[in-house]
């Protein structure tokens, strides 16, 4: 992933943007309502940045390790996991999934704003393919395709992905071993005067 002295940066005062706490409110009930989520789940969350889709979540499932590349948003993740009091069942971790293993075997994996991040989207996908239990499920939360760049036009230092167009997501997803590929849209974000639009795309890692 790319930019992580940027969000280091910005970590201390991201969940003080409104917009950042409604996309979030709006992924995690979509999440909730595309996936059957029970009390014994274990989740990986990918691109976790604050945690907050996590905390948001925390209740229906039995743990989340919470991922970023970003020190500072790890930090800040471990932080606000302490305020909500749930250290006992949430974990924030630096790591970046492209190239750094997670131990365990997880029943879901979910993610919000972070794969437009991802240079190498084929190894991450398959990175968590590798993490989830035959079965395991998969809820991605992600921009339209944004063929303008206008969505990242204010972010000089940005090389990531103009958000996605949702067939070839889902052509990827099938490579890395996923099925019960579905896509609902979440929410709408705002910038600059212009509409974005945000879905959450679902999959299940197929049998070996």
């Amino acid at each position: 992933m790319h930019e992580h002295q940027g969000f280091d940066d910005q970590a201390a005062t991201w969940d003080d943007d409104p917009a950042h706490e409604a996309r979030q409110a709006a992924v995690a009930r979509c999440i909730a309502e595309s996936l059957e989520l029970t009390p014994g789940m274990r989740v990986v969350d990918v691109g976790g940045g604050t945690g907050r889709l996590s905390i948001l979540l925390a209740d229906r499932v039995a743990s989340v390790v919470v991922t970023d590349p970003s020190a500072g948003m790890v930090q800040v993740a471990g932080q606000r996991i302490e305020e909500a009091g749930l250290e006992g069942r949430l974990r924030a971790v630096q790591a970046d999934l492209t190239v750094d293993r997670l131990d365990g075997a997880y029943d879901v994996v979910w993610s919000s704003m972070a794969l437009h991040h991802v240079d190498d989207l084929d190894a991450l996908l398959q990175s968590v393919a590798a993490l989830l239990v035959e079965g395991g499920r998969l809820a991605i939360a992600d921009l339209d395709e944004d063929p303008d760049g206008a969505f990242h036009a204010d972010k000089v230092d940005f090389h990531g992905h103009d958000g996605f167009d949702r067939h070839e997501l889902a052509e990827r997803l099938a490579r890395a071993g996923f099925s019960d590929i579905a896509f609902v849209d979440a929410t709408t974000v705002v910038k600059n005067d212009r509409d974005f639009g945000v879905f959450v795309c679902t999959a299940t890692k197929s049998p070996d």
